[in-house]
């Protein structure tokens, strides 16, 4: 496996999540101090109508990822060059039908938010301003995917926090001035239109390098199509299912509490959706290893990923059971911690749909597309289905109970099995990890408890936040401290990061001096 390609993925995948978290923090009291109000309000919310304009991507973006670089392991460069042509005809037709649907979708947008957007000031062009954005931004997944799939990760990344920096800087100048929330609209169609034209450049840069030639060949695409007859049924019924216990839960509970579970639920899927960035950036890797037919290799990447990514879910789950009352009740004030159920629900469906998504991830990397598309769809469907009535009579624990049992344990069982039938998971990997985490988990449970007793003895009951970090901190040192004593392989590991980050660097420092004093 290429570590400069790996490398270079995670800052993609990282990057991507960490420059769209800081521009939140700088961009939102701007958008309040220059944003009226009511102009705000109504933005944010046809802002979630016409992300709706998403679902019509069926995924050609992963598709072409997984395809290129498979066929690119196995040094087919004419199929490779006909799927980057299907892949961008493919992507030309979303854009016209993105842009189709979303101009709908603004006649209707009155109606559907029982607003009259006309009143708002510059609501409309940066309306339709978004909507040409988010066609381009479905085209730039496209442009990214071909990229992954010819293993050029670095500039796939590079033009994703450029594109982002590019974001915030013309969003401050355009507030500034008094373009209110054109300035949003104007600052995201810069960004995708940046990052297609870089991507583009980057890709035709690759293909005259490795003499790939693109072409476009009907019946190939006929036949390169017909995959998204899966992907698109399943995007569709994943996206919408993923907001159906907001939706239900407006019907038949109070909106305090609605507000009340959504804070509670913010920070847990914020973490979720950084550790599960990692599982993404391998991809790539899996899906180009495999094309090359170096099965061993896959497996043991995958495997000693695996192990890397679970003790993160791990200590991630652990942190939250130790320090989320203390982390709600700093941030929002106490009365908005939801309760220990609540919480011990969410933390369940954290740890187990993140290893299911890893299994998925795997799976779907190694072209087992059509089986993990069959699978969301079954269970988006039933997800859908159970959660109207479940919700009606037992409320947020019931929708809990529903993602647990459908949604992660369908996921960290089925995608688990489906990985170990393909021969890419062994037990012998599954069996080393349980049998380490049959000793850590008592150990940092005891841990925690002792955590507790003594932030409890040194500060006062309403002293949140240092609670939190000292508790956080101690438990984080006893965390990694317990896994590299009983964990020979993730000792390893650290040995080689030490190794190459401070010994390395100091060595060669010191040596370099010895040259100089003799000189």
């Amino acid at each position: 496996m290429d570590k400069k390609v790996l490398k270079w993925n995670f800052v993609f995948q990282y990057g991507y999540v960490l420059t769209n978290i800081f521009n939140s923090i700088i961009l939102l009291p701007l958008y309040v101090k220059h944003i009226d109000s009511a102009t705000l309000g109504i933005w944010l919310a046809t802002g979630n109508v016409l992300n709706w304009i998403t679902l019509t991507d069926p995924g050609v973006g992963d598709v072409l990822q997984q395809k290129i670089a498979e066929l690119k392991g196995k040094n087919l460069k004419q199929e490779v060059g006909l799927t980057i042509g299907a892949g961008l005809f493919a992507s030309s037709i979303i854009l016209f039908f993105s842009i189709i649907v979303g101009f709908i979708f603004y006649f209707l947008l009155g109606t559907i938010i029982n607003k009259d957007v006309s009143i708002y000031p510059h609501l409309q062009t940066a309306l339709m301003l978004s909507i040409i954005a988010i066609g381009m931004s479905l085209v730039s997944f496209s442009m990214s995917g071909i990229n992954q799939g010819l293993q050029n990760s670095a500039d796939v990344a590079i033009a994703t926090i450029l594109a982002n920096v590019l974001f915030l800087i013309i969003n401050v100048i355009l507030l500034y001035k008094g373009f209110g929330v054109i300035s949003i609209a104007f600052a995201n169609l810069t960004r995708s239109v940046f990052i297609n034209i870089y991507n583009f450049v980057s890709m035709l840069k690759v293909m005259k390098l490795e003499q790939l030639k693109m072409q476009f060949n009907f019946p190939f695409f006929k036949k390169f199509i017909k995959i998204f007859s899966f992907t698109s049924i399943s995007r569709i019924i994943t996206g919408l299912s993923g907001s159906i216990d907001m939706i239900m839960l407006a019907r038949f509970i109070p909106p305090s509490m609605i507000t009340v579970y959504e804070i509670n639920k913010r920070p847990i899927n914020m973490t979720s959706g950084l550790i599960g960035r990692h599982s993404v950036a391998l991809m790539p890797l899996v899906s180009h290893g495999k094309g090359m037919g170096d099965e061993e290799n896959v497996v043991k990447f995958i495997g000693s990923q695996f192990k890397i990514y679970s003790y993160a879910v791990l200590m991630a789950a652990l942190l939250f059971w130790l320090t989320y009352k203390n982390l709600i009740s700093a941030w929002t004030g106490s009365s908005k911690f939801a309760g220990d159920t609540i919480l011990y629900f969410l933390i369940a469906n954290f740890f187990l749909g993140l290893i299911g998504y890893f299994m998925s991830n795997m799976c779907y990397a190694l072209g087992d597309i059509k089986n993990n598309s069959l699978i969301n769809m079954v269970k988006g469907a039933l997800l859908g289905v159970t959660m109207y009535f479940v919700a009606q009579k037992y409320g947020i624990i019931g929708t809990l109970c529903v993602f647990l049992f459908i949604g992660s344990f369908t996921d960290i069982f089925y995608f688990s099995y489906r990985l170990f039938k393909l021969g890419f998971l062994k037990s012998a990997v599954i069996k080393n990890i349980f049998g380490i985490w049959i000793i850590i988990v008592p150990l940092c449970l005891l841990a925690g408890w002792g955590c507790n007793l003594l932030t409890n003895h040194l500060f006062a009951p309403n002293i949140y936040l240092f609670k939190l970090l000292v508790s956080g901190s101690i438990f984080t040192v006893f965390f990694c401290l317990v896994v590299l004593l009983f964990d020979k392989q993730m000792r390893d590991i650290f040995n080689d990061l030490k190794s190459k980050f401070l010994i390395g660097p100091f060595y060669k420092f010191k040596k370099s001096g010895s040259t100089v004093e003799q000189v």
